[in-house]
């Protein structure tokens, strides 16, 4: 059940052969600092959750940076056996039906020597995660990215992450776990000629640009692939096809479609770039047929959002996804941010030596306040659901005399 990362080139993601989510699913993302850091930024996150506007999906973010298969970086004052039990029972005590998995970069610097141990000590974690019956996903640890002096040459830490990407994939086969390469991914800027675009700020830990672009291989690994969004009709109302959308024709203006897409576009990248036609947009084509001869703008939303001539509308006019179905989803991206910030300090507040450690007797008693962060989680999680789901936008064809696109 290997899915290979790669480029999406165009379009938005579709179902194919992919890993099933299901309706109720709770998603536990556990690891290291690859983990940790995606609760900052939530593209992970988002996406999942746009591709399944019909299911309702919580996801809980237990990752730990620093974090390695013996839990050592949660071991607190406490011994690495400490660690992992912390990583066990957090675990355990979620009951999760899906879990994602990122481990390996951190035991990586151990080399081949270390790899023995790794796998040991990653057979003892899934053992010990196995009462949960969840469907697991294994990552691969991500690529050393090559930045600039005084940042080292990652040539011989990549052999190393190379070793133990391959053992995760032969511990996910062995197991029946699906698994996804995110190793390659950083490598889709390097190609000659393009511009240099970093996607780590230190060739190991990514930035949020680096989430953006990781999230669309994390899709393609679990098997979504691109699905091109188009519609097609006749200026005179007499016939319409459409894929990956809904579309309704208003029955006194042929011109005007009530459209409902399968999904949300994705969001948009947080940094602009010069990409030499390599980022990953959303391909949607609008092809009318019929038209006179002249120029015509397109409205969505009373928007002017494209102008083309009568011939391009006919060849196919490649159009940018709704204003507000952009808004929607950034709406929804910053909602996913704040319930993972709510959620964080639920599970792991400031303050816990004094709440719960060797220091509880002398505010021990303020723990009862840390379960009260549990309505605020849910209440976010029900917004999250409404607005994961797409709503019909207008889209209008009106002349716009002999305009040219």
């Amino acid at each position: 059940m290997s899915r290979p990362s790669g480029a999406i080139d165009a379009g938005p993601l579709a179902a194919a052969d992919q890993f099933q989510f299901r309706n109720g699913d709770r998603v536990v993302l556990v690891g290291n600092t690859l983990i940790e850091r995606e609760q900052l930024y939530g593209y992970w996150e988002t996406l999942l959750t746009a591709l399944n506007p019909d299911k309702n999906i919580t996801f809980r973010n237990l990752g730990w940076s620093g974090d390695t298969v013996f839990g050592e970086a949660r071991a607190g004052f406490g011994t690495p056996t400490d660690g992992f039990r912390h990583l066990k029972e957090d675990v355990l005590a979620l009951k999760p039906m899906v879990l994602i998995l990122g481990y390996g970069g951190n035991e990586s610097f151990a080399g081949p020597a270390g790899l023995p141990r790794f796998l040991k000590g990653l057979d003892t974690l899934l053992d010990a995660l196995a009462p949960t019956e969840a469907r697991i996903v294994l990552l691969s640890p991500l690529r050393h990215e090559r930045l600039a002096a005084p940042l080292p040459d990652p040539t011989e830490h990549n052999k190393n992450l190379e070793l133990y990407r391959d053992a995760l994939r032969e511990v996910a086969l062995k197991r029946g776990y699906w698994f996804v390469d995110l190793y390659g991914f950083p490598q889709e800027r390097e190609a000659p000629g393009a511009r240099a675009v970093h996607l780590t700020d230190n060739g190991i830990h990514l930035t949020a640009y680096g989430y953006w672009r990781s999230a669309f291989s994390l899709a393609c690994g679990l098997g979504f692939t691109p699905a091109t969004w188009k519609i097609t009709f006749d200026s005179r109302g007499n016939r319409i096809t459409a894929e990956a959308t809904d579309v309704g024709r208003d029955p006194v203006a042929p011109m005007r479609l009530n459209v409902k897409d399968s999904t949300l576009p994705f969001s948009p990248s947080p940094k602009v770039v010069d990409t030499n036609g390599n980022d990953f947009t959303t391909r949607r084509i609008l092809r009318i047929h019929g038209l006179e001869a002249g120029g015509y703008l397109l409205k969505i939303d009373g928007r002017a959002a494209a102008v083309a001539t009568a011939q391009q509308w006919q060849r196919g006019v490649q159009i940018a996804p709704p204003t507000e179905a952009s808004k929607q989803v950034e709406q929804l991206r910053k909602l996913i941010i704040e319930k993972n910030r709510l959620y964080f300090h639920r599970w792991r507040p400031e303050n816990e030596t004094y709440l719960f450690g060797f220091r509880k007797y002398e505010q021990g008693q303020n723990a009862s306040e840390v379960p009260r962060f549990d309505p605020l989680v849910q209440k976010l999680d029900a917004e999250i659901a409404k607005l994961r789901t797409p709503v019909v936008h207008k889209y209008e064809i009106v002349s716009n005399g002999g305009a040219q696109k």
